[in-house]
């Protein structure tokens, strides 16, 4: 089922226009496009409700969705700050074994790669000494993990990763809604999965401020040679 849902999206997306940014693949998506690919999400919803299996996101290993209620006709790409705060005492208790183990899977993995990169110069002793200390870690961050959920009401337990000050691809768009209307939303995109925006924008260039001409011109036109911007006209 994952290979033949994936296969589908990708066919679905080779017509769409792709834009590659920091590690990130934003593809903009017409109506027709934009369709398919709901209906595919909507097979992964109902084959994995049938088997009793009910997520926020069952699309969530194959793409990321952005707009699918009202199109985008302008939008901006940039990197921002991304951190993961929670505050609520229950969700924080629920997510602490979580935490636990992505650091120590996460841990052991990074130190792996530090030991065995090909211009890594830890000899044998060093490497063991490495392992040793980061298990000793491992070990008493779990002791003291398991203490605190024993007595968990004694402490007070919050989750942040403001301290490691990642960042991330971000985008900025902003929708048509009815009447007329617009909104304005901004959301991090995902390296692991293509990113879907239904974008749209026919307002002739004479309705255009000029930001938003260039802005046109960069999101629609193929770029040549860095400063030069060609579309085949329509015909």
């Amino acid at each position: 089922m994952k290979q033949f849902i994936e296969k589908k999206l990708t066919s679905i997306l080779e017509t769409s226009r792709q834009i590659e940014y920091n590690g990130i693949t934003l593809h903009l998506l017409n109506r027709t496009e934009l369709d398919q690919v709901l209906q595919l999400e909507l097979t992964v919803r109902a084959n994995e409700l049938e088997k009793g299996i009910e997520k926020k996101n069952h699309f969530y290993d194959y793409a990321k969705i952005i707009n699918p209620e009202y199109p985008a006709f302008k939008y901006t790409l940039s990197m921002k700050h991304k951190k993961k705060e929670i505050f609520d005492p229950e969700k924080v208790k629920k997510a602490l074994p979580a935490e636990f183990q992505i650091w120590k899977n996460k841990s052991r993995v990074e130190l792996e790669k530090e030991i065995n990169h090909p211009d890594s110069a830890i000899t044998d002793d060093q490497a063991k000494k490495l392992r040793d200390e980061l298990e000793k870690e491992i070990i008493a961050s779990e002791e003291k993990i398991e203490k605190v959920l024993e007595n968990y009401n004694d402490y007070d337990v919050i989750i942040t990763t403001f301290e490691q000050y990642t960042y991330y691809p971000a985008l900025y768009f902003v929708m048509e809604l009815e009447g007329g209307k617009t909104k304005a939303s901004d959301t991090h995109l995902r390296k692991d999965v293509p990113n879907l925006l239904w974008f749209h924008d026919e307002r002739p260039f004479s309705e255009l401020r000029a930001n938003d001409r260039m802005s046109r011109i960069i999101q629609t036109f193929d770029r040549y040679c860095e400063t030069v911007y060609i579309q085949e006209k329509k015909k």
